[in-house]
């Protein structure tokens, strides 16, 4: 026979809410736990659409446990954005590891590793470039200094190998981003269903889109022929 209070207890196991997913986390795993399940609601509803207490609830936590990692919800955002720049660090140096040295090579892959960030990390990329949290714009310059110093860093690289034409490599950099930012942001978008981006426009291969986009930077370019037959050319 079970005592009163045994009892209780089970009946309180029973009546407990289906939807809790865990309630013992350690310190570092309830910290780690918020950040992933707020960038995938972030990833679900195409930015920062929602609120410390429905993370808790989702995590089957009290609020008041959230808040002792995140003062506020700026406070998880701003460690998502930390988060997040480590993030497309890492895609870089992944994407390295896979091709030759050589400095033309660096900078085309910089660009693989941008687009596959923003096509598998749908929730940081839209954290960072759909809905920028302001208020932290002026850590931005800390998050992303290794991110931006590895494309810096090829860009010099090509422009000692006399690559590249001479110009702030700062400058070039922010340059060099727009195309694969332009289709890392159009192909990570939601969708109807059944439809595919190739059905609305006839859109180049990332590689493609990396050697267009260094083409004018380039000392030595290829001719207005040359590039209308290599990159927009019949299929």
């Amino acid at each position: 026979m079970r005592s009163t209070d045994e009892q209780s207890e089970a009946d309180a196991a029973t009546d407990a809410p289906k939807t809790r997913r865990k309630t013992g986390y350690h310190h570092n795993d309830l910290r780690n736990a918020v950040l992933a399940e707020a960038i995938d609601l972030i990833a679900t509803r195409n930015g920062p659409h929602f609120s410390m207490r429905e993370v808790a609830g989702a995590l089957g936590v009290s609020h008041s446990s959230v808040y002792r990692h995140f003062a506020d919800k700026e406070a998880l955002l701003d460690a998502l954005t930390e988060e997040a720049f480590r993030m497309l660090h890492i895609y870089q140096l992944d994407e390295l590891a896979k091709w030759p040295d050589d400095a033309l090579t660096r900078l085309r892959v910089l660009c693989f590793s941008y687009v596959r960030f923003g096509q598998e990390q749908r929730g940081f990329f839209r954290l960072l470039f759909d809905n920028r949290p302001d208020s932290n714009a002026s850590r931005w310059g800390t998050y992303d200094r290794a991110a931006v110093a590895t494309l810096i860093d090829a860009i010099r690289r090509c422009q000692d190998a006399g690559i590249l034409i001479p110009g702030d490599p700062s400058r070039l950099a922010g340059y060099m981003v727009l195309a694969p930012h332009g289709l890392a942001h159009y192909t990570s978008q939601p969708r109807a269903p059944g439809v595919k981006s190739q059905e609305l426009l006839s859109l180049m291969a990332v590689e493609e889109l990396a050697d267009l986009a260094i083409t004018p930077l380039l000392r030595n370019p290829p001719s207005p022929e040359e590039i209308a037959a290599r990159f927009f050319g019949d299929a």
